[in-house]
């Protein structure tokens, strides 16, 4: 198939060549750039009307599966008292025998709680609902759940709280097993088009329990073909041996190496502002991280792992800089130097941290929304001023050859990277704020270089894959997030308004 799609700016992230203003697509991929419309007889034409092209955006760290089944269930994110809560979960039909909520803040509303199990089981009596609060570290279930959930040889929850730690995973993981292979497949369905919408054409997504179970991650890896985006997949688990079994390049996601600054479960060296009395949690010990980020490494295995406190980064950063340091005494063969270890999320970090990381080639996913979303109120309550300057740092970074790659946590915030480089645009540190062509290059390049792709995505040149999308404004100027026009995935148009 060959198109040629004229009447547009295009930004296309090659420093050789930053412009053109038509595009030749062959059979997938880029095959010309023309900075005027060449005369091509029996050509197909697409005129994109003057609209602004960029490389199809990637966004680097998604939960889709829970994205699309959230997004079938109730979207808490207005609800201003309980009784709204209350209100939307009644309104919700079941899905696979359960009730899904999402989005829950409880310092959003007037009673400043959750609701308790009691009260759940008023509104949802018979099938059981789970209520996930909006970072996904803590949760409510009704009392039908309570019954069904296998809590793994931990200790029940009684029926009086919420439930964090081990028991909000469990929770969690037990509804999200409950689905069949075609729910499941309809749920990525729903999360593809929700990224489409948002101009991508790539999503990394995790699939595992963050243990030893990866779920429904070879349904999923067997039926790529279905969707019209591309999906690269995470074993989020915490088994190298299990994920090179399944055929992975990589290992981790999610796989949690603290908790969240929301919960007060993040690791944190110093204690928190608001609640003196603890640290937060590191969750497996350093052996466990050292022996499983060497075995990764020594298989070829991409580690990636969830690290939001200083502590905990620590941790993940030591635990790489021991793998390197086997890996020189063995003498090892072969690519693995440069597997692109990374930390999602990588919040709360010193410049020694920083260093350390460069030094790595760790890489670092970052959510600008998170800045967007909670830098002036959560961070300076759970940290203080003066370390809430030190998140997300993505100036600094830069600065140090770090590679950034950006991703929405999406279920946790918005899928929309647009939005996104808007945040990364106006950091709360002002110092930490990237230009729009840095912003717009953490959704391209840079999430590119993270999966290895920089020679197949994430920049439109001759011969890599003929992804893009057409914006109704440049994204690197203006107020506003402009609109969403047109995708292009390999060459074909798969999404327009």
């Amino acid at each position: 198939m060959i198109t040629l799609y004229i009447n547009v700016r295009i930004h296309t992230l090659d420093s050789e060549r930053p412009a053109a203003s038509a595009l030749l697509a062959r059979d997938g991929l880029v095959d010309a750039l023309y900075d005027a419309p060449p005369s091509l007889p029996g050509v197909p034409r697409v005129d994109l009307q003057g609209t602004v092209v960029c490389p199809g955006f990637i966004d680097a760290h998604t939960h889709s599966f829970e994205g699309g089944l959230y997004n079938l269930g109730a979207d808490l994110s207005l609800a201003r008292r309980l009784d709204d809560v209350f209100g939307l979960l009644a309104s919700t039909a079941p899905l696979s025998g359960m009730v899904f909520a999402w989005r829950f803040d409880e310092t959003a509303i007037a009673e400043q709680r959750f609701p308790t199990c009691a009260e759940m089981d008023r509104v949802v009596p018979d099938v059981p609902c789970l209520l996930r609060r909006v970072d996904g570290h803590s949760c409510q279930v009704n009392t039908a759940a309570l019954r069904a959930i296998d809590w793994r040889g931990h200790s029940p929850p009684d029926d009086s709280g919420l439930l964090l730690l081990e028991h909000n995973d469990i929770a969690a993981h037990w509804f999200h097993r409950q689905p069949n292979d075609e729910a499941v497949l309809r749920c990525y369905d729903r999360a593809a088009a929700i990224a489409l919408a948002a101009g991508c054409t790539t999503v990394h997504t995790m699939v595992g329990d963050t243990d030893r179970d990866p779920l429904h991650y070879a349904l999923l890896r067997n039926n790529l073909d279905r969707f019209p985006v591309e999906y690269l997949l995470y074993p989020q688990i915490f088994d190298a041996d299990r994920a090179a079994s399944l055929g992975a390049t990589r290992v981790g996601g999610c796989i949690l190496v603290d908790g969240s600054l929301g919960s007060h479960t993040a690791a944190l060296r110093q204690p928190y502002a608001d609640m003196p009395g603890t640290s937060g949690r590191l969750y497996r010990n350093e052996h466990n991280w050292r022996d499983f980020v060497g075995r990764a490494h020594e298989l070829g295995l991409q580690v990636s792992a969830h690290a939001i406190g200083d502590a905990a980064i620590e941790r993940f950063v030591a635990a790489v800089e021991v793998a390197q340091r086997q890996q020189v005494k063995k003498a090892q063969r072969g690519n693995s130097c440069d597997l692109r270890h990374a930390i999602i999320h990588c919040e709360l970090t010193d410049d020694a941290l920083l260093d350390r990381m460069a030094a790595a080639g760790i890489v670092a996913v970052m959510q600008p929304a998170f800045d967007r979303l909670w830098a002036a109120g959560l961070y300076t309550r759970v940290l203080g001023q003066e370390r809430a300057s030190r998140t997300n740092r993505l100036a600094s970074m830069l600065s140090r050859g770090i590679h950034v790659a950006a991703g929405s946590d999406w279920y946790i915030t918005p899928l929309d990277p647009l939005a996104g480089m808007r945040a990364a645009v106006n950091m709360h540190n002002p110092a930490e704020s990237l230009s729009p062509q840095q912003a717009l290059g953490l959704w391209t390049t840079g999430a590119a270089y993270l999966s290895r792709d920089e020679n197949r995505l994430g920049h439109l040149s001759p011969g890599l894959q003929a992804d893009f999308v057409c914006l109704a404004d440049d994204p690197l100027g203006g107020d506003e997030p402009p609109a969403v026009l047109r995708v292009v995935k390999r060459g074909e148009t798969v999404y327009e308004t």
